[in-house]
C-alpha cells in the first residue's frame, strides 16, 4: 500500500481517483472535475491517493490557502470496500505531516456532517459553535454542516471576525459564490451574531 501525492491531474491514478470521487459524492456536493484539475496544476489543491496494487482506494484533496494562514481538507474519500480499515486516518496524519512543515498554515479546516464529524473529532478538530451552512454546487440551496478545525500552531480558535473573513474566502474561492449571493451574506451574518453575542 502507497501513499502518493498526484502533481498533476492526469494518468491512470488520476482516473481512479476522479471516478471514485464521482461515485461517492452527489451533485450538490461535487465541485467541477475540470475546476479541481486546475486547482492541482496550479498548486492550489494537494491531492494525494493510497494506492493498493495499482487500485486507487483512498482520496484527500485540499484546498492551500497559506495567504489566509488556513487549508480546507474539502475532500476526504475511501473506496467503500476499504472503508473501516483506518485509510482515512492515515490520510489525515499524512495532512497533518504536510501543515506541520508549512508553517504559514495556521488553521486545517473541514466541513462534516454527522458521521464523518465523529470521525475528525477523534483526529484532534474541534466544532465551531456555529450554524454553518455548505453551498451546493448543483443549484442555489445549502445544507447544514458542522465546520471544524484543527491546528498544529495555536490552541485557540481564530476570532469570529477572522473566521468571517475565512469562511467568505472558502465561499469566493472553493464555491465560486459573488459577493451578492444571499447564501454568503446569511453565513457572514450567521457568524458575526455570534461576536455580539
Amino acid at each position: 500500500m502507497q501513499i502518493i501525492q498526484l502533481l498533476q491531474a492526469q494518468g491512470d491514478d488520476w482516473q481512479q481517483a476522479q471516478a471514485l470521487y464521482c461515485d461517492i459524492f452527489p451533485p450538490w456536493e461535487r465541485e467541477a472535475v475540470a475546476d479541481i484539475e486546475q486547482a492541482i496544476k496550479q498548486g492550489k489543491t494537494r491531492c494525494v491517493i493510497v494506492r493498493q496494487n495499482n487500485t486507487v482506494i483512498g482520496v484527500s484533496l485540499t484546498e492551500l490557502y497559506p495567504q489566509h494562514a488556513f487549508a480546507l481538507l474539502g475532500y476526504l474519500f475511501v473506496d467503500p470496500k476499504y472503508q473501516g480499515q483506518g485509510l482515512g486516518q492515515r490520510l489525515c496524519r499524512e495532512l497533518f505531516e504536510f501543515i506541520q512543515q508549512h508553517h504559514s498554515i495556521e488553521y486545517l479546516l473541514v466541513e462534516a456532517e454527522a458521521g464523518p464529524e465523529a470521525f475528525y473529532e477523534k483526529l484532534g478538530f474541534q466544532t465551531f459553535a456555529i450554524d454553518y451552512r455548505s453551498p451546493h454546487y448543483d443549484d442555489d440551496q445549502e445544507t447544514s454542516m458542522a465546520l471544524m478545525y484543527q491546528s498544529q500552531l495555536n490552541t485557540k480558535a481564530p476570532s469570529w471576525s477572522r473566521l468571517c473573513a475565512i469562511v467568505e474566502h472558502i465561499y469566493t474561492h472553493s464555491y465560486y459564490l459573488n459577493q451578492d449571493d444571499p447564501r454568503r451574506h446569511r453565513q457572514v451574518q450567521r457568524i458575526l451574531s455570534k461576536e455580539n453575542q
